[in-house]
Parts: structure tokens; sequence; C-alpha cells
């Protein structure tokens, strides 16, 4: 096994023992998938669509751009689930996908962009009556939203002098550093721009929650950092997470 092998193998699994099972106790456990056709957004090594059809679901299709993800979770899944397990490496704005029953996305929307034109066509790949669930965290702005690739202790540390002072700590082989967070794939976007991404898509909205915790006093920590959200302007520093329960309507 290579190297690459065997970081990715220690992604995957850690993905379907510890990040997929915190994403659904956020949501109060697993929906019923029994007998449905799931699509995973932003899908990565593939341990979504694994959990779906473990969990009963007649088949389920992974999206994701990045095609060294496809490759592995192909090879990793093709052998056990066959045709029920499809993934495909492309722009879900782009890419014609049988309509699901149930669509997911793990830790995904704080990275895309554009934000409300990939939001819409997420919603319309779900059937009419199609739930979504949608869960994602760190925000940028939260206290350690740049996903831990600064070494500091320091909440909030990456975001002075305008973010530069996580960019000027990414210096490439030339001594240059990105220009922008989205070069590194960050949107940068607050809670109120999530909010207007999803407001007119077809869509009724069952729950959002922001900073949901599976442990009872982790959860009472989150949600005390949530008090000074009463001031618009402090919310997207105190919001960690977002977790979206969506039904189709039409």
């Amino acid at each position: 096994m290579t190297s690459q092998s065997a970081f990715d193998e220690h992604r995957y699994n850690a993905s379907v023992t510890q990040t997929l099972p915190q994403f659904w106790a956020r949501f109060g456990g697993l929906p019923d998938v029994a007998g449905k056709h799931v699509l995973d957004f932003g899908c990565a090594r593939g341990g979504m669509v694994h959990t779906m059809l473990a969990a009963g679901a007649s088949s389920a299709a992974g999206i994701d751009i990045n095609p060294d993800y496809i490759t592995f979770a192909n090879a990793k899944h093709g052998p056990q689930w066959g045709e029920r397990a499809k993934f495909i490496c492309g722009d879900v704005r782009e890419e014609a996908l049988e309509p699901a029953d149930i669509i997911t996305s793990c830790n995904v929307m704080e990275h895309v962009t554009p934000l409300p034109e990939t939001l819409g066509a997420l919603v319309q790949k779900a059937k009419p009556g199609g739930e979504m669930f949608i869960g994602f965290s760190p925000l940028w702005h939260s206290p350690y939203g740049h996903h831990r690739l600064m070494e500091t202790r320091m909440p909030w540390a990456h975001l002075p002098r305008a973010n530069r002072a996580f960019l000027d700590r990414l210096v490439d082989d030339e001594g240059k550093s990105p220009e922008t967070i989205q070069e590194l794939g960050f949107n940068g976007a607050a809670p109120a721009d999530f909010r207007a991404a999803l407001k007119g898509l077809p869509v009724e909205v069952i729950s959002a929650r922001r900073n949901v915790a599976a442990h009872p006093l982790k959860q009472l920590a989150m949600k005390a950092m949530l008090i000074p959200s009463i001031i618009p302007a402090f919310e997207k520093y105190v919001t960690i997470g977002i977790y979206w329960h969506l039904r189709r309507t039409k």
C-alpha cells in the first residue's frame, strides 16, 4: 500500500466511524432510507454512500469535483455494492442525475461557489417531497474556520487584515501566497449568505439549526456561544455550523 493509499484509507475510516455518525446524531439519527434512492453531494471517498446502502437504501449516488476521490470510491465500493453504488465526478449544476428521495451533504457548503446557483441545482435533484439533510462546519468566520490549516489555538487568528493573517502563512516554492481564500476552496460565506441562498427555493424548512452538538454538555456550550448573535454583526463570528433539514415542495 502506498502512502497515498494509506492516507485515503485513514481518512475514509475516520469518515465512517467518526464524522458521519456525528453528522447524523445532529439530526437525531439516520432517516428511514429503506428502498430509497440517495444522492450525496460532495461525496469525497464515498463514506455516506456506503452508510446509506448499509442502512437499506436501494441505490445511492455520490458526486464530487475531485477525480481522486471518485477513483478511490469506485475501487472501494464497487466490489461490495455493484450497480447500487454510483460515483460521478462533476459539477452538480451540470450533471443529469437520477432524482433522489433523499439528498445528503456533509461539510461541503462552506466550500461551495457559486453558492446560490449550486444550492438551487442541488434542490432540483430532489424529487417533489424528497428530503435534504445538509450540514456544514466550520464556517469561515467562526473561531477555527480555517479548518486547522493554521497551527494556532487562538480563535479567529485567521481573520485579521482581511484574511491576510491566514494567507500570508501559506507560501509556495516561489515565495508567493494566495490572493484570496476562494483559491483555497473556502467561500467565506456568512450565515446571512446561506439564508439568502435558500430563500425562494421550492423547499419547506423542517429545521434550520446552528451550532449543534451530540453531547449534552457540548451542546450547552455551543448554544451559549450563540448569545452574541442577537447583535447581527456578531452572528458570523459565533456560528460554527449550520444544519438544515429540508423538504422539496414542488
